[in-house]
């Protein structure tokens, strides 16, 4: 199995960040150019009215937000810095990119999980843009980008859990945290191409769906009543046991049909339905 970057179970947010920011490392790398002759020439008759002009070349920069900064359709630089900055105005193109948390509500993704069940599955993602060229230039509009990307990586693992067990293993109704960090990992390894950190994947709904949500109802209460009565009579027997030990304790000497009976007789009224009838021998 290869081993992936974006993928360990215990990864370090800070340098996972350094990475995705770092153009050199991972997919998607664009360089600055440094214009053509035609740009040269245009910036050169620019510049003779560049008095006029010198107001168009400032940018503001907000809080937590990137400027891509392009001249004749080509990558000059990304400002990161807030404030205000200037850049030679001539057929000057600046994109804002906000790099602040975001939340991507993912609601009501009809799944097969690993029995075979449809259900209905809800997912919180939470993310932010760690590196804006990259978000900006390598996919067509990242936040359509992300959103598929989630929608597709939710089918793909979540279908490979039951929605519930009998036992602790891993089911999607205990959401388990190995199964929360697996999304995780999966979907950073998908959006790391568009310089998105997921900081985290959660299931938020959870359902059976309609066509089977009465009769898994059904199984869910049938099975409640099982254990319910599995305990009752781990508890009946301890009880008649008990019983049985102290009556002869007290030197009352009792045959096997009579012990026999006395179980019966405490079966029966704790497993019962109903209320229980006394009766009286004549």
């Amino acid at each position: 199995m290869s081993e992936n970057k974006y993928a360990a179970s215990e990864y370090d947010e800070e340098a996972l960040i350094e990475q995705l920011k770092d153009d050199t490392q991972g997919p998607g790398n664009i360089e600055t150019k440094g214009g053509n002759m035609g740009s040269m020439v245009l910036d050169v008759i620019a510049a003779i009215f560049l008095p006029l002009t010198f107001c168009t070349g400032c940018i503001t920069v907000n809080e937590k937000e990137d400027v891509i900064v392009q001249r004749f359709g080509e990558y000059k630089k990304t400002i990161t810095s807030p404030g205000l900055h200037w850049c030679f105005p001539n057929q000057l193109q600046i994109n804002h990119v906000s790099t602040k948390l975001n939340t991507l509500d993912l609601k009501n993704i009809k799944i097969i999980d690993s029995v075979g069940n449809p259900i209905n599955v809800s997912a919180i993602v939470v993310y932010k843009v760690v590196n804006s060229k990259k978000a900006f230039f390598n996919v067509e509009d990242y936040e359509n980008f992300i959103e598929n990307q989630s929608q597709t990586v939710i089918r793909q693992v979540v279908s490979k859990y039951p929605y519930e067990t009998d036992d602790d293993t891993p089911n999607l109704k205990k959401e388990n945290k190995e199964i929360q960090e697996e999304l995780r990992k999966v979907l950073q390894e998908k959006v790391a191409i568009a310089g998105i950190f997921v900081k985290s994947v959660m299931l938020n709904e959870l359902s059976y769906a309609v066509e089977i949500a009465a009769a898994m109802l059904k199984k869910q209460q049938a099975k409640a009543i099982v254990d319910a009565r599995e305990i009752i009579l781990n508890g009946t027997i301890g009880l008649a046991i008990g019983a049985v030990n102290a009556v002869e304790n007290h030197g009352i000497t009792m045959n096997d049909n009579q012990k026999a009976q006395l179980v019966t007789n405490m079966l029966t009224v704790s497993l019962s339905d109903k209320e229980a009838q006394p009766t009286v021998q004549l």
